[in-house]
C-alpha cells in the first residue's frame, strides 16, 4: 500500500538553522536543483513517519515575501503557485522579533503553519528564551522548540507535522491593523476584488506580486501608493512593516516574550575578530592556516589513494597482454584519472574550512571586514558571498550573483569571480608546488589565492571607472551568532563536494584523459604525435614563460575544466609510470621551478572553463562579455606568468 505524500516548506530568515535542520528530518535522503524558472538552488529530501511519506522542501533563507531580491521572489511564487501542504517556518529564538515578521507574512496568506522554535539553548543561555505555549495560543497555532544540531526534538516535531497534516484544517487569517490611511487603501483594494492578503501584499512591494493584476487595480494601486506617501514621509512598505513590527511587539509583551535581544555584535569574541587593527591580520592568517593545511594534512591520504592508483596500474599492466587495450587503461585512463583523483583530499579539506567558517558565523563577519575595501575598488558588498563561492566553483558563484540588483555592480562581480581560484585548479596548484616548492607548498598556495583576489578587485577598480552605475542599492549586512558547526551538517556539505568531484572524474577528466591519450598515441609510426605536433605548433606563444609544448597542451585542455590540466600532465610527463613519484621526476626534469610557478599563474587567471563561459554568457545576456572575460583572462595569465617566470628566474 502507498503511503501518503505530503510537501514541507521550510522557510526562514538566514542564519536561523533552518538547512540544519532539513539535513536532520532528511538525512541522507536529499538531493540540490535549481528552484523553477531561475538560478537559485534548492534541495529537497524525503522522510517516512507514522505511515506518511513527508516530502521537505528547503527554501531560501529571506527575510520577506514582499521585496524584489530574487531569493524572495522564489519563495513567494513557490507558496503561491504549488502551495505546500504545510509550511514549517524555523524562527531563530534568540532573535523572535525579526524572525517574526516573516510568520505574519505567512498568517496572513493563510498559510498552514507550524513554527520550529530554534537554537532554544542559545536563547536560555542568555536568559531570553520565549514561552512557546504563550506564544501558540496567541497565534492559535502550534509552536514546537527544535535543534537542528541534535535529534532530541526530532520525534516531537515529526509527530506534530504528520498531526497537522492529517487534520487539513483550514489556518486562521491574521488581520493586523495597520495605521489609519493604510487601512483605508486595503479596504479600497479589496473592494476592487483583491483579498485582504492580496491588497497587503500589493501595496508593500509596489505591484510586484506573483497574482494577476488587473488593469484598474493597477491604476487603483498607483494612485493609493502616491496618496499614501504624500501624507506620510516613509514609502507604503515603511508604513506597512511598522505595522507589522507593532503587532509583534504586542505579541510578545502578550507572551512573556518582551526582552530587549542581546546583540551577539558585542560578543568578546568580535571585539577581537571584527577590531579595525586585528580583523583583517586575523582573516589573512586564517586564509594561510587553511591552506597550509589543505596541503599538509591533505599529503597523507593523497599518497595512500596514490599508492593504490599505482597498485591498480601494476596490477593490469602486468595482467594484460600488450597492446592498445593495456596502453588505454594504464597510460590513459588509470594515468589521467588516477593524477586527479590523488588530490581529492586536497579538495575534501578545502571545502570543509569553507562550510566551517560558513556555519560557525565567521563568513558574515569577514564580509564585515572586507565592506569597506570592496566598496572603495567599486563592487557591492553583495558580492562577497558570490566571490568566496567562487573558491568552490565559479559556475553556481556567477548565479549567485542575482541578488545583485545594481546591473554594474552585478556585471563587475560576474568578469571578476573567475579569478577567485575555484577547486578545479587545486590539484594544479598541489601538484605543482609539491614538486618545485614542497618545503613552503602552503604559503605558495596562499600566494595564489591572494594574487587571484588582488587581480579580481583590480579589475574591478578599473571596471568600476568605465562602466557607469544606473542606481545605488543598500546593503544590510547581518552577523550571526557564534555557532559550533553541526558535524551532520558539514558532513553532508562535504559529501556534497566531494561527490561533484568525483563526478567530474566520472566524466570529464575521464573523456578528457583518453582523448589527450589518443592524440599522444597516434599517429604511431609518425615522428610526432598529434599531440605533439599541435603543442609544437603552439609552443612559441608560451616559450617566453619557460613552458614547453607538454604544458602547451596541458593548458589547451584546461578549456574544457581546469582538473583536466592535471590529468594532461600525468599522461604525456608519465613516461611509463604509475605512481606520482614516476610523474614529479618527469616534471622535475622537463621544468624549471620558476616555469612551474608561472604555469601555476597562468592556470589561475586565463579564461575560464566552457561551463563558466556558458554561464557568463547566460546571466549577462550578451556574447560580448563571455568573450571580454575570455581576452581579459588570457592578457592577464600572458603577461601574469611572463613576469612571474623573468623574475622567479632570479631566484631559482
Amino acid at each position: 500500500m502507498t503511503s501518503q505524500i505530503f510537501t514541507v516548506a521550510l522557510l526562514g530568515n538566514p542564519n536561523c538553522g533552518k538547512t540544519s535542520l532539513f539535513n536532520l528530518l532528511t538525512g541522507s535522503r536529499q538531493r540540490t536543483g535549481n528552484m523553477a524558472g531561475v538560478t537559485v538552488t534548492g534541495r529537497e529530501g524525503e522522510r517516512e513517519h507514522l505511515g506518511v511519506t513527508l516530502r521537505f522542501v528547503d527554501l531560501p533563507g529571506i527575510y520577506s515575501l514582499s521585496h524584489n531580491r530574487v531569493e524572495e521572489r522564489v519563495a513567494r511564487d513557490y507558496l503561491f503557485e504549488t502551495p505546500p501542504d504545510l509550511v514549517l517556518n524555523v524562527v531563530d529564538a534568540g532573535n523572535l522579533a525579526r524572525n517574526l515578521a516573516l510568520t505574519t507574512q505567512l498568517l496572513e496568506q493563510q498559510l498552514p503553519t507550524v513554527i520550529a522554535m530554534n537554537m532554544l539553548d542559545e536563547a536560555e543561555a542568555q536568559g531570553i528564551a520565549p514561552d512557546c505555549d504563550n506564544l501558540a495560543r496567541l497565534l492559535d497555532m502550534r509552536v514546537l522548540p527544535s535543534d537542528g544540531r541534535k535529534p532530541r526534538y526530532l520525534d516531537l516535531l515529526l509527530d506534530t507535522l504528520v498531526e497537522q497534516l492529517r487534520k487539513k484544517n483550514e489556518a486562521p487569517a491574521l488581520e493586523i491593523a495597520y495605521e489609519q490611511h493604510v487601512e483605508q487603501s486595503i479596504g479600497r483594494l479589496t473592494d476592487s476584488g483583491l483579498n485582504r492578503w492580496q491588497a497587503v501584499q500589493a501595496l508593500e512591494s509596489a505591484g510586484d506580486v506573483p497574482f494577476v493584476l488587473h488593469a484598474n487595480q493597477r491604476e487603483l494601486l498607483h494612485n493609493e501608493v502616491e496618496q499614501l506617501e504624500s501624507y506620510h514621509d516613509d514609502s507604503t512598505a515603511q508604513l506597512i512593516a511598522e505595522g507589522r513590527y507593532g503587532y509583534i511587539h504586542g505579541l510578545m509583551h502578550n507572551s512573556g516574550s518582551d526582552h530587549d535581544e542581546i546583540s551577539f555584535a558585542e560578543h568578546w569574541i568580535d571585539s577581537v575578530v571584527l577590531n579595525r587593527w586585528l580583523g583583517l591580520p586575523i582573516f589573512v592568517g586564517l586564509l594561510w592556516f587553511m591552506f597550509e593545511t589543505t596541503f599538509t594534512l591533505g599529503a597523507f591520504p593523497a599518497d595512500w589513494i596514490d599508492a593504490a592508483v599505482a597498485q591498480l596500474g601494476q596490477w593490469l599492466a602486468a595482467g594484460l597482454p600488450e597492446g592498445l587495450l593495456r596502453d588505454v587503461l594504464v597510460d590513459g585512463l588509470i594515468a589521467g584519472v588516477g593524477g586527479v583523483l590523488v588530490f581529492l583530499p586536497n579538495v575534501v579539506l578545502l571545502f570543509t574550512f569553507i562550510a566551517i567558517m560558513e556555519q560557525s558565523g565567521y563568513m558574515a563577519r569577514a564580509a564585515f571586514l572586507t565592506d569597506r575595501l570592496m566598496s572603495r575598488v567599486g563592487l557591492h558588498g553583495k558580492a562577497f558571498v558570490p566571490l568566496v563561492m567562487g573558491f568552490g566553483c565559479n559556475v553556481p558563484a556567477i548565479m549567485a550573483t542575482r541578488t545583485i540588483e545594481e546591473p554594474r555592480a552585478r556585471l563587475i562581480t560576474i568578469l571578476i569571480n573567475p579569478f577567485m581560484s575555484c577547486s578545479a585548479r587545486l590539484p594544479v596548484y598541489v601538484l605543482l608546488a609539491g614538486i618545485f616548492f614542497a618545503d613552503r607548498a602552503g604559503t605558495v598556495l596562499f600566494g595564489l589565492y591572494m594574487l587571484g583576489i588582488l587581480m579580481a578587485f583590480t579589475v574591478a577598480a578599473i571596471l568600476s571607472r568605465t562602466i557607469p552605475a544606473q542606481h545605488d542599492e543598500s546593503f544590510i549586512m547581518e552577523l550571526p551568532p557564534w555557532r559550533w558547526p553541526s558535524l551532520r551538517s558539514l558532513a553532508l556539505h562535504v559529501r556534497d563536494k566531494a561527490g561533484d568531484f568525483l563526478s567530474k572524474i566520472g566524466g570529464v577528466i575521464l573523456v578528457g584523459s583518453l582523448l589527450i591519450w589518443l592524440l599522444q598515441t597516434f599517429p604511431q609510426n609518425a615522428d610526432q604525435s598529434f599531440l605533439e605536433q599541435l603543442g609544437h605548433l603552439l609552443a612559441p606563444l608560451f616559450a617566453p614563460l619557460g613552458l614547453g609544448w607538454q604544458e602547451t597542451v596541458a593548458l589547451l585542455s584546461g578549456f574544457i575544466a581546469k582538473e583536466v590540466i592535471a590529468a594532461t600532465l600525468a599522461v604525456v610527463y608519465q613516461a611509463g609510470e604509475q605512481d606520482m613519484e614516476g610523474l614529479q621526476a618527469a616534471l622535475l626534469a622537463g621544468l624549471a621551478p620558476a616555469a612551474g610557478l608561472a604555469l601555476m599563474v597562468f592556470t589561475l587567471l586565463y579564461m575560464p572553463c566552457l561551463a563558466t563561459i556558458a554561464v557568463i554568457r547566460r546571466e549577462t545576456g550578451s556574447w560580448r562579455w563571455a568573450m571580454v572575460s575570455i581576452l581579459l583572462g588570457l592578457v592577464l595569465a600572458w603577461g601574469g606568468a611572463f613576469l612571474t617566470y623573468h623574475i622567479a628566474s632570479l631566484f631559482y
